[in-house]
């Protein structure tokens, strides 16, 4: 059994981006693409794609530098702010989302309040990552989108790390998922205690019940930096002069 979608049709994204590294604390996109389903893993009734000249951060990290088509932002006059509207343009009444991962949602809002355009308010957000995990027995591993396509047989035609050709992929990936799959919410963990410290122990205490502390095994009752230090104390003492010893004896 499928969800009920609002408007009967689901939006399926994904984005690419440039990832923070300096005081601009902003993950830059650098390409969105979506493509609209009829229901998860159904067929796919239109696709958007619209890359985004960068011009945030100057130096682009490792992730980004090895986008299959990065020239593609580099060569655009495209800004966010356009990129976007003609997005939300292209969604129109649609409200339910779809994305692999738990990234993206948070980029693109981020995105839309660094540059004060208003962001899309979803009615539903779908995580096709985690729900296949669910469907999988997986647990709690994060499998790669690829690994996934792989694994499927899904054929492996278009490029990934695309943002239009992933989220092709993502939707296709949903025909494998339950209505049970895409609502699976992981249990929240329990915060981890701090450790105890341990309380310690007079060096007296342990002689009523016969415990042996480190000191007393020692057997002189001092901790071993004091006895290290008594041993170099006789080290350095001055040696007996043994001719005045003999002398004394004779007498």
């Amino acid at each position: 059994m499928r969800p009920a979608l609002s408007g009967n049709t689901m939006i399926v994204m994904d984005l690419e981006w440039n990832r923070s590294y300096d005081k601009k604390r902003l993950d830059e996109i650098l390409q969105i693409g979506a493509v609209r389903v009829e229901r998860p893993g159904g067929r796919v009734a239109d696709t958007f794609c619209a890359f985004v000249r960068p011009c945030v951060h100057k130096r682009f990290d490792p992730g980004a530098r090895k986008l299959p088509d990065l020239q593609e932002s580099l060569n655009t006059d495209t800004t966010f702010v356009e990129a976007w509207d003609a997005f939300v343009r292209w969604c129109g009444d649609d409200r339910t989302f779809a994305f692999w991962g738990p990234d993206d949602f948070g980029v693109m809002r981020q995105n839309c309040a660094y540059w004060g355009t208003p962001c899309i308010e979803p009615e539903r957000v779908y995580n096709f990552q985690r729900a296949f995990a669910h469907a999988y027995g997986a647990g709690s591993a994060m499998m790669a989108l690829w690994r996934v396509v792989d694994y499927l047989g899904i054929p492996d035609i278009f490029d990934f790390h695309n943002a239009l050709y992933d989220a092709l992929y993502t939707a296709l990936v949903g025909e494998w998922l339950r209505t049970e799959d895409l609502d699976y919410a992981p249990p929240k963990r329990a915060k981890r205690q701090p450790p105890r410290r341990k309380r310690k122990t007079p060096a007296s205490a342990g002689a009523t019940d016969g415990a042996q502390t480190p000191q007393a095994v020692s057997g002189s009752g001092e901790p071993d930096k004091k006895r290290r230090r008594r041993r170099r104390r006789r080290r350095r003492l001055p040696k007996p002069d043994i001719t005045q010893t003999n002398n004394t004896a004779s007498v």
